[in-house]
């Protein structure tokens, strides 16, 4: 799975255009074709934030923030889980094994994520997942 890329996984290939509406739309383009394996922290965080390839982006998304939970792409520290915590609750409730990990993997990490995010961003964080976990309850 790693050795492909989403749109092989997903069998979906979008068709290119000449012109691109917006340079996000450009780029979303063009990491759908990456290997799973070759893609950065930030071709993750900016396709999980457009809601591209999640439940193909999941796995290596945790597994960037159980080694560390800041893990950063091009915007700030902490933004991959940023982008994470804000993935849709109807996605967790099909994905519990996982949402059981991030919830694991933040709890661990809880006092180095209110030391470099700060306490506000922890609480906003926190209450994002909570709320996807009321949804499946």
């Amino acid at each position: 799975m790693l050795e492909k890329s989403i749109e092989q996984l997903e069998n979906n290939y979008w068709k290119k255009e000449s012109e691109f509406p917006t340079n996000l739309i450009e780029k979303c383009f063009e990491y759908r074709k990456i290997k799973l394996s070759e893609l950065t922290t930030e071709q993750i965080r900016l396709m999980i934030s457009q809601k591209i390839g999640i439940e193909f982006l999941i796995g290596i998304a945790l597994k960037k923030l159980d080694q560390n939970i800041i893990a950063e792409g091009n915007l700030y520290e902490g933004d991959l889980l940023d982008s994470v915590s804000k993935i849709s609750a109807e996605f967790w409730n099909k994905n519990k094994f996982e949402l059981e990990k991030l919830k694991i993997i933040i709890e661990k990490n809880k006092q180095k994520i209110k030391t470099e995010m700060g306490e506000k961003e922890y609480e906003r964080i926190s209450e994002r997942i909570k709320a996807s976990c009321q949804h499946h309850i």
